[in-house]
């Protein structure tokens, strides 16, 4: 087992560099995102609309829409008979898991592969946190900014604002920092504590909890007949989309904990045999 040990003053990141991650996050990261889930909807929409040009525009423009109050009877219906179809379940799946789950993960693990590649968090054993942590606040801030903003562009009851912000600030937010904090501690443990980790192993954990979690909403969104996202009205698809939701992220923060205590005890094994050689030496 290797454990490093160092003043505890210098195990954090250097400030610098954390404010780079910071603005660079919430700018070039997004925009990053954006143009890999434009990438990834313009791939799919190739494989399952091949030569059908008119259900491909059909589907999208459903899938655009951000409201229904204005639909038809008949278009309604319609839209419900694309949104469960098999062809709705492959675009969710594949925005939520790898456009969203795995393009944002990936990421928040760019600041740390950063540091590890520029030495800059070398002998600073918790400044993977610091990194990751930026990040994620950063490109959460940024999200949940469009995504308020679009509520109250949208309109509505001060209820609904409220919800909006429990939604995107209480449980997306944790999300996004619990899942970031989690592919930190992994990386942590590959690069000091020895274990042998693959990239894969690092940032797989955060990328499916993130990728389940957006794929419940959209599923949910779906049962209700919607194509993309339109926040279910029904009570009990709500309750249940917000059970799972939330058991995610607790499910999330409880193997980051995990993680934590991990390392602490590794971190407190490491100081008592270095203890005990000292004595030994005297």
């Amino acid at each position: 087992m290797v454990v490093l040990q160092h003043p505890q003053r210098s195990r954090r990141a250097p400030l610098e560099p954390l404010l780079w991650t910071y603005a660079l996050a919430g700018t070039c990261g997004l925009l990053s995102i954006s143009l890999i889930q434009l990438g990834v909807c313009k791939t799919v929409s190739a494989l399952l609309f091949p030569r059908d040009p008119a259900g491909s525009n059909d589907f999208w423009a459903e899938f655009a829409r951000s409201g229904v109050e204005a639909l038809t009877a008949g278009e309604l219906l319609k839209r419900a008979e694309i949104a469960w179809g098999w062809r709705n379940g492959v675009v969710n799946a594949a925005l939520t898991f790898l456009a969203a789950g795995l393009g944002e993960e990936v990421l928040k693990y760019l600041p740390i592969a950063y540091a590890r590649r520029h030495g800059r968090a070398e002998g600073r054993t918790r400044a993977y946190l610091d990194y990751a942590l930026a990040g994620a606040l950063s490109f959460s801030l940024i999200e949940n900014i469009g995504f308020l903003y679009a509520a109250v562009e949208k309109g509505g009851s001060w209820s609904g604002l409220a919800l909006s912000v429990f939604e995107r600030v209480v449980v997306a937010g944790t999300g996004h920092v619990t899942m970031s904090v989690l592919t930190a501690l992994r990386a942590t443990r590959r690069d000091y504590y020895g274990d042998r980790l693959s990239w894969w192993e690092v940032i797989g954990p955060a990328a499916l909890y993130h990728g389940a979690f957006d794929f419940v909403c959209f599923s949910a969104s779906s049962w209700e007949g919607n194509v993309g996202w339109i926040h279910p009205t029904g009570l009990g698809v709500t309750s249940v989309m917000f059970g799972s939701c939330l058991s995610l992220v607790a499910s999330a923060m409880w193997q980051t904990r995990r993680e934590w205590k991990g390392l602490e005890d590794r971190d407190q094994v490491g100081k008592n045999e270095d203890d005990d050689g000292k004595r030994g030496k005297r």
